[in-house]
């Protein structure tokens, strides 16, 4: 692992080093095709890795459970209908609280221009109920 790892480090401040000499040559086609392998290098590690921890959860989550005593089926049942319905009214009462608070700013904000218009004087944040 420190083997590839030295590798991809080296191939990287190559790739650098030739970058840096074309751009001080203005050889662009150089400093962008040392650009695009170490792009594209990167680009290729960062899938690797998530490949490789894609593949490694499962076998973590069933480590975990043995080790707990119990089977990955009594861990997480499936969802029921009756969970979907709760779900969806605590999100339906949120969502009208949510709208009677606003009617309430809404209505309040009316009113507060209207005392200003016949008054003629502002009102300050600070005198507000």
């Amino acid at each position: 692992m420190r083997r590839e790892l030295l590798v991809a480090v080296a191939l990287a401040a190559g790739l650098t080093v030739v970058a840096v000499i074309g751009a001080a040559l203005q050889w662009w086609w150089l400093v962008v095709a040392a650009v695009m392998v170490l792009l594209s290098a990167t680009f290729l590690a960062a899938v690797d890795a998530d490949r490789r921890v894609r593949a490694l959860r499962p076998f973590v989550k069933q480590a975990v459970h043995q080790a707990a005593g119990e089977t990955v089926q009594e861990q997480a049942p499936g969802l029921t209908a009756t969970d979907v319905i709760g779900a969806v009214q605590v999100l339906q009462a949120q969502y009208t609280g949510r709208m009677d608070r606003m009617q309430a700013s809404l209505e309040h904000a009316v009113a507060q221009l209207r005392a200003e218009g016949e008054t003629g004087q502002s009102i300050a944040p600070d005198d507000q109920a």
